[in-house]
C-alpha cells in the first residue's frame, strides 16, 4: 500500500511537520486502513439517516466519521458516555448533530459567528444566499437536541474570554477559522479547557486554502504539537488529526 506520495511529503516539509507526527500519520494510515473501510458502513448509515432529516447545502463532515470512531475506540469513549463537548465552528450543524446523536448523554456548546470564514465569504465554497441562512438552518437542524445544546454566537476568542475554565470539556472539535493565527489560539485555549483523557479534534490538517503552506491549519497544529508533545498522544490521524490529553503540565 502506498503510504504517501511526493505531494504529501512536500506538504509535511513545507509545514515543518515534526518527524514523530509524520511517523504517526504513516502508522494510522497503514494500521487502520481496512478498519476505516469497514467503518464507512457506519458513516453511510448515518448519512442515510440524516439525509431526509436535515437541511444541508454542503457535507464537509461525514467523511471524518471513521476517524472519529477510531479515536473513540482507541480511548474508550463509549456512545453511552456522559460527556461535555465544545465545537468551534458549526456552520449548518452536521457535526453537532452527529455528536449529539452518537453520544446520547452528551451536552454540546457550539461557537460560531454563523457568518462564514474567509473561504466562505469570498463565495469560493458557497453562495451569498447560503451564507445568509446559515444560522437559521443550524437552528432548524438541531431543534431535536435543543435541551442538550447551547449556542454562543461570536468568535472563539470571545468565547474563551467570557467562558474560559480549566478542565471543562471531555471533547473539543476545532473547525473554526482555518488561518494558522486563529488555529493556534484555538488549539492552546481548547487544550487548557480539556480534561485529562479528553479528545481534541483538528479539522482539515491537509487543507491548503492560503498561499503559504504555513498559514494553513497544519502550520499551527504542528507548532501546538511541538509545544504539548509530552502532554498528549495522537489517537487518530487522516485528513483530521485527533489527540488525547494525557497530562495537564510538562512536570
Amino acid at each position: 500500500m502506498k503510504i504517501f506520495g511526493g505531494s504529501k511529503l512536500f506538504f509535511f516539509i513545507k509545514c515543518n511537520t515534526p518527524l514523530w507526527v509524520i511517523k504517526s500519520y504513516i502508522f494510522f494510515k497503514y494500521r487502520y486502513h481496512f478498519k476505516r473501510r469497514k467503518l464507512r458502513v457506519n458513516r453511510d448509515k448515518f448519512v442515510d439517516q440524516v439525509r431526509q432529516k436535515l437541511t444541508l447545502d454542503h457535507n464537509w463532515f461525514t467523511h471524518a466519521i471513521p476517524l472519529w470512531l477510531i479515536a473513540f475506540s482507541n480511548t474508550g469513549f463509549e456512545a453511552s458516555k456522559k460527556i461535555k463537548c465544545l465545537e468551534i465552528g458549526s456552520f449548518q450543524g452536521l457535526s453537532a448533530y452527529f455528536t449529539l446523536n452518537h453520544f446520547s448523554n452528551a451536552s454540546l456548546v457550539c461557537v460560531d459567528t454563523w457568518e462564514g470564514a474567509d473561504e466562505h465569504r469570498n463565495q469560493e465554497h458557497t453562495t451569498k444566499e447560503i451564507l445568509g441562512s446559515i444560522e437559521t438552518t443550524f437552528d432548524k437542524n438541531l431543534t431535536v437536541f435543543s435541551e442538550r445544546l447551547e449556542k454562543f454566537k461570536g468568535t472563539s476568542l470571545a468565547y474563551f474570554n467570557k467562558h474560559f475554565a480549566l478542565d471543562a470539556y471531555d471533547m473539543i472539535y476545532v473547525d473554526g477559522s482555518h488561518h494558522s493565527d486563529d488555529v493556534i489560539v484555538d488549539a492552546v485555549k481548547s487544550f487548557e479547557m480539556l480534561k485529562i483523557g479528553g479528545l481534541l479534534i483538528f479539522d482539515d490538517y491537509f487543507w491548503t486554502y492560503y498561499k503559504r503552506k504555513i498559514d494553513n491549519p497544519a502550520g499551527a497544529i504542528n507548532a501546538f504539537l511541538r509545544l504539548k508533545r509530552h502532554q498528549l498522544k495522537i489517537v487518530s490521524f487522516g485528513h483530521q488529526l485527533i489527540v488525547q490529553k494525557i497530562s495537564s503540565s510538562e512536570r
